[in-house]
């Protein structure tokens, strides 16, 4: 049975909910338990509770609140954990328990097995849930002290690309929170808002334009700079992308010094509200052709 056919059959929405749903989910390819919260009809809870009556699994809340040993936290590396909205629990005898929000994710559940060679457990819990958990376990954020400047989100498709920048960002202090798509980045700012987005303009079927068109209109997302990546190094390329209205605009392959120096200055010009100058001449002649 398909999530809304459950929800349905719950009587927590109508016929004529889901079929709304439906349709902003074919337009925009959002998951339908979010498109749902967005319009106020569930919450995280609501759908865990019907879920775990309708799976017959159990519950657990405040996950970040448990102890969880480092042998079980390396099961999981913490960047599969936060793509997939996953938890490792405990090792139990026969496999390894795992806190997830979606039992209908069977090929996520089929890859931890096959990842971590031990049979899966799942547990049900809330988005929320998981990600205070990340936090404090691997991102290693105490519930008492909480750096809201700190989190940067970073779209990249590309794996080696993706690890060496979080690398870099976690040398440098930072807490990187690493995706590849937008959908996924958007699921992870509404968890933990990111103070500054890093995004590959070159994904795999979508247009840089639709990358932040997306972005921007997401509540999450859209009250942040949103810095361009980009392997296309043309001036052209560049004013387009300030034209769109990224904050900046860095070439690949990266220079890691200028990259900091980048995000230091979007930090400082964004959320203390003077205008940002233009860095080198590649953006001087893009600020030449926008005001062309």
């Amino acid at each position: 049975m398909k999530f809304g056919e459950i929800l349905l059959q719950a009587g927590v929405i109508t016929k004529n909910d889901l079929n709304a749903a439906l349709s902003v989910q074919t337009k925009n390819g959002m998951a339908l338990g979010r498109i749902l919260e967005d319009e106020g009809l569930i919450s995280d809870r609501d759908i865990i509770d019907i879920l775990a009556r309708q799976f017959n699994l159990p519950v657990i809340d405040a996950i970040h609140e448990s102890s969880v040993s480092e042998a079980v936290l390396e099961l999981i590396d913490c960047d599969h954990a936060l793509r997939t909205v996953v938890f490792p629990l405990q090792i139990c005898n026969d496999g390894l328990e795992v806190a997830i929000s979606n039992p209908l994710d069977f090929n996520t559940l089929d890859r931890l097995a096959f990842k971590t060679g031990r049979n899966i457990h799942p547990v049900l819990t809330t988005p929320t849930a998981i990600f205070k958990a990340i936090k404090r376990f691997y991102l290693k954020e105490s519930p008492a002290e909480t750096s809201p400047g700190t989190y940067l989100l970073v779209i990249d498709d590309h794996d080696l690309y993706r690890s060496t920048i979080c690398s870099n960002l976690k040398q440098k202090g930072y807490l990187p929170l690493f995706t590849v798509t937008v959908e996924e980045a958007i699921h992870i700012a509404q968890q933990t808002t990111p103070r500054l987005i890093l995004v590959d303009t070159c994904l795999k079927a979508v247009s840089s334009q639709m990358i932040f068109e997306r972005l921007q209109q997401n509540d999450s997302t859209g009250n942040c700079p949103i810095i361009a990546l980009t392997a296309n190094t043309t001036a052209e390329e560049e004013a387009f992308l300030l034209r769109l209205g990224f904050f900046d605009v860095i070439a690949k392959p990266l220079n890691y010094t200028r990259l900091q120096a980048r995000i230091e200055r979007a930090l400082h010009f964004y959320y203390h509200g003077a205008a940002p100058p233009y860095a080198h001449p590649f953006q001087n002649d893009a600020a030449h052709a926008l005001a062309g």
